[in-house]
C-alpha cells in the first residue's frame, strides 16, 4: 500500500463517514438470515420456545439489515463506491460550531473510557458472583447491560478528539 494508490486513499475522517463493504456486508446478513431460519426449524423441533423467538428476532435483524444494504446498493456509487471512486471530502464545519465545542483532552477521554470500562467488569463480576444466588434473571439482566457498555466506551473514548 502506497501513498498514491488510488485504491487505498482515505479520506481522513472514516468514524464519521465510513463507507462499509456492502456485499460482503449483504453476504453476512443473508448467512444471518439462513442460520436464523435454520435455528427456528430446529428449535420449534424441541419444542423450546425462548430459542426460537430469540432466533426469529435475530433472523428478523438481518433480513432488515439485508433490505438496508439491498437499498443502498441500488443508490449507486455514494453508497456503494467502487474502486475508480475517490473518497469523500470531509464535512467541514463552520468555524463558530468548532469555537463553541472544545475538544476533550486524550487524558479525559482515557479516564472516561476507563471508568466504563471499570463499569462493565463490576457489573460482571457482581452479577455472577453475588446476584446471580438471589436472583438469576437480575443475573443476565446485568451480563445484557453489561454488553452494552463497551461499544459506547469506545464511542465516548474516540469522540470529539483533536480530529473531530
Amino acid at each position: 500500500m502506497t501513498r498514491f494508490d488510488p485504491h487505498r486513499i482515505r479520506s481522513g475522517d472514516e468514524p464519521m463517514h465510513a463507507r462499509s463493504p456492502l456485499r460482503m456486508r449483504l453476504v453476512m446478513a443473508l448467512i444471518g438470515v439462513v442460520s436464523a431460519i435454520g435455528g427456528v426449524v430446529f428449535f420449534l423441533t424441541q419444542h423450546a420456545v425462548g430459542f426460537v423467538v430469540f432466533c426469529a428476532v435475530v433472523g428478523l435483524v438481518a433480513l432488515v439489515d439485508a433490505i438496508v444494504v439491498v437499498r443502498h446498493i441500488r443508490q449507486g456509487p455514494h453508497w456503494q463506491p467502487g474502486r475508480d471512486i475517490p473518497p469523500y471530502r470531509p464535512v467541514e464545519e463552520p468555524e463558530e460550531r468548532l469555537r463553541e465545542r472544545a475538544p476533550l483532552s486524550q487524558h479525559t477521554r482515557e479516564h472516561v473510557y476507563l471508568a466504563m470500562m471499570g463499569t462493565c467488569l463490576v457489573l460482571v463480576i457482581l452479577a455472577w458472583t453475588v446476584v446471580r444466588l438471589f436472583s438469576p434473571g437480575l443475573a443476565i439482566a446485568m451480563s445484557v447491560v453489561a454488553a452494552f457498555i463497551p461499544p459506547f466506551a469506545v464511542m465516548v473514548a474516540n469522540a470529539r478528539g483533536r480530529n473531530w
